[in-house]
């Protein structure tokens, strides 16, 4: 799934309503000061001189439409005042987003949207998006595109200085129909001609092992994985199963309301499963809400690619003592983000909150250490998805089931 920035959303609409009216009120304010060397007052505003800004920018318009060179491109422009905005507020995970971004995203969350079938996070170090998964049988799959992929290309544009839904974008160029990927790996680059096509992304994968060792791999968190989840668990359920595998290695996270629900059919109703506190210290429980729940010795399989609502899963699990937890140390994501909807269909995310386990436990930057830790090379990695006899932590799970 291009481009998922790992995220979790809440409710949108009274935030919505309550977005419009700081819009409206800032215009007003805005026109109000147009002349005056004055702060804005808002009461919950960012302290921004938007007089200041306003007479910058008219400034600025003036030089560029009067003596720059080129043709300007005002929308694209416009756009970019915006992005600079987010990329203020100094959050990895801000993005302003337009009206044809907002709708890919959310089209990607829906878990089916066109595309080649790939997920992105960006490498911090290079600058690059990496892609993280490939989803079996989606146009990249057969491309021969494979994880840990460098995309430095797209269609020829050099993707070191984009954001990754600039990179999604790109690949999802209405007007082709197909996306040139240049990608690098293990030293070299290739260009790869992968047809775009309609992706229904199956973000739940489950079979019944030996020994009726139930196995479900967790890709991401999207609008229908519950459901999926929910469907794995009752049919390994109806086979007869007496412990389970969860596999959240690289799963980057994704919807916090499709995560709780799959928690919830582990957990007894009525238990935290996750709380957040936002930057006025208010507090929020999310509480198990099902009248389900799996009485069998669980394992999670974890790795340094963990994140987000993956953490929240195995956080929340090993809290309460409802499964051990088999891997390497998690990536460390304990902060919720929320996305804006704006009048003119586009949409701002940023971080709203940190979140904590049900035992208080913080682990933003720190991660969750597995309670039986098993390393994994890279390699050893890469040979273990074709050939699970490699796969070490899989057979340590196994072994503790057994």
């Amino acid at each position: 799934m291009e481009g998922k920035q790992k995220k979790n959303r809440k409710k949108r609409g009274c935030l919505k309503v309550l977005l419009i009216f700081v819009l409206l009120f800032a215009v007003a304010g805005g026109s109000f000061y147009a002349g005056r060397h004055s702060v804005i007052s808002t009461g919950f505003g960012t302290g921004i001189d938007n007089g200041n800004v306003i007479r910058k920018l008219n400034i600025l318009e003036a030089y560029a439409g009067n003596f720059y060179l080129n043709k300007i491109d005002s929308e694209k422009m416009e756009e970019d005042i915006y992005k600079g905005f987010a990329n203020g507020l100094e959050d990895p995970y801000a993005a302003y987003y337009t009206k044809e971004e907002y709708k890919q995203l959310l089209d990607e969350d829906s878990g089916s949207y066109d595309g080649i079938g790939v997920s992105i996070v960006k490498d911090t170090e290079t600058g690059y998006a990496e892609i993280v998964s490939v989803f079996k049988g989606a146009p990249a799959y057969n491309a021969g595109i494979k994880t840990g992929d460098m995309i430095i290309a797209v269609n020829k544009k050099n993707t070191a200085g984009m954001e990754l839904q600039e990179v999604v974008s790109e690949i999802k160029r209405k007007d082709k129909k197909n996306a040139i990927l240049t990608i690098y790996r293990e030293g070299k680059t290739k260009d790869y001609d992968v047809k775009k096509s309609s992706v229904k992304l199956d973000t739940v994968e489950s079979e019944m092992k030996e020994n009726k060792i139930g196995y479900i791999m967790v890709s991401q968190f999207l609008d229908n994985t519950d459901d999926q989840f929910e469907k794995a668990v009752n049919e390994l359920s109806g086979q007869g199963m007496k412990g389970l595998i969860i596999d959240l290695r690289d799963n980057g996270g994704g919807l916090l309301d499709s995560c709780i629900n799959m928690v919830s059919r582990i957990i007894p109703k009525g238990k935290v499963i996750v709380y957040t506190k936002d930057k006025a210290g208010k507090k929020t429980e999310y509480n198990s809400k099902s009248d389900q729940t799996l009485d069998l010795p669980i394992v999670i399989l974890v790795n340094e690619n963990t994140a987000s609502a993956s953490e929240i899963m195995t956080g929340c699990l090993k809290d309460y003592g409802k499964a051990t937890v088999v891997g390497m140390k998690t990536f460390g994501k304990g902060i919720v983000q929320n996305i804006f909807p704006l009048p003119d269909g586009s949409a701002f995310k940023f971080t709203i909150s940190k979140y904590y386990t049900p035992n208080g436990n913080d682990i933003h930057k720190k991660g969750i250490t597995p309670d039986i830790n098993v390393e994994i090379s890279e390699e050893q990695w890469k040979e273990a998805q074709k050939k699970e006899e490699k796969d070490v932590q899989l057979k340590k799970a196994m072994e503790l089931l057994n």
